[in-house]
């Protein structure tokens, strides 16, 4: 296998910061195939590692012969400071999947974590074979409002000039202003969730206290109740999951994406 770092142009201008993880298991390479394709969306204030998460999903991923990408949104990780907001994140995604058709693959699904499985929900990505959602954030809105003291703080300092808000990684704070909840509130999500019929798998950590699993399982009642829409949960698994239960969310998504590429 092999890691490429590389830069993945916008539409808008500029670059997406990125690493194609290939893998040396690509069932297809007698064929001159592409091996199926996954690319994977970093959170709220994340960034393409996600703490290790991200580059761990992906290496088992080039291991069970997928090959992966992980990247970072406009104004997160290694990019270049701007405002971050939804609208301009489902641009991004739609930029990195359209990068992906122009490689070549065909079989490309997508794992969106948290605020990327947000964004993932609204992407316009024909031809996707299918979605995975870890945690969604398909409520922030409930989310920001949960009590949480800085997250009120946020909400009450969005009107002044762009605020800088920590990473949860090693990089600089990211920024963001009122026009990220407006763009929030702009979008009617649960007429997004009502659309949606492409297959996806929905897993969720039962003991997650940013995403509550009662939201998710609320807004899981909108897909279409049939083999190809599921929601899983784990016990004992937080917002923050790692070790066994990261573990446990890749072995279930892989386990889904080879129904389906």
């Amino acid at each position: 296998m092999s890691e490429t770092k590389i830069l993945i142009p916008k539409s808008s201008g500029g670059s997406l910061s990125a690493i194609h993880f290939i893998t040396s298991n690509n069932s297809f390479k007698d064929s001159n195939k592409k091996a199926p394709f996954v690319i994977i969306c970093h959170g709220f204030t994340g960034d393409k590692y996600e703490w290790g998460r991200f580059t761990k999903t992906a290496n088992i991923l080039n291991d069970e012969g997928f090959d992966a990408l992980i990247f970072d949104f406009s104004g997160s990780g290694e990019n270049e400071r701007e405002l971050i907001f939804l609208s301009k994140q489902v641009k991004d995604l739609e930029d990195v999947y359209a990068w992906a058709k122009r490689q070549n693959y065909s079989w490309i699904a997508i794992i969106g974590l948290s605020f990327g499985g947000l964004t993932l929900l609204i992407a316009d990505l024909p031809g996707i074979k299918t979605t995975i959602f870890w945690a969604p954030g398909f409520n922030i809105m409930r989310m920001l409002k949960r009590g949480n003291i800085e997250l009120v703080e946020i909400l009450k300092n969005l009107r002044r000039p762009p605020l800088k808000v920590p990473s949860s990684g090693d990089f600089e704070p990211i920024w963001i202003d009122y026009s990220f909840i407006e763009d929030i509130l702009n979008t009617d999500v649960n007429t997004h969730l009502r659309k949606f019929t492409t297959p996806a798998l929905i897993v969720q950590g039962k003991a997650d206290t940013t995403i509550n699993p009662i939201y998710t399982r609320e807004a899981f009642r909108y897909f279409p109740q049939d083999e190809h829409h599921k929601m899983i949960e784990i016990d004992n698994a937080g917002h923050d999951f790692k070790d066994d239960n990261l573990i446990d969310f890749i072995n279930i998504s892989i386990d889904w994406l080879k129904k389906y590429l």
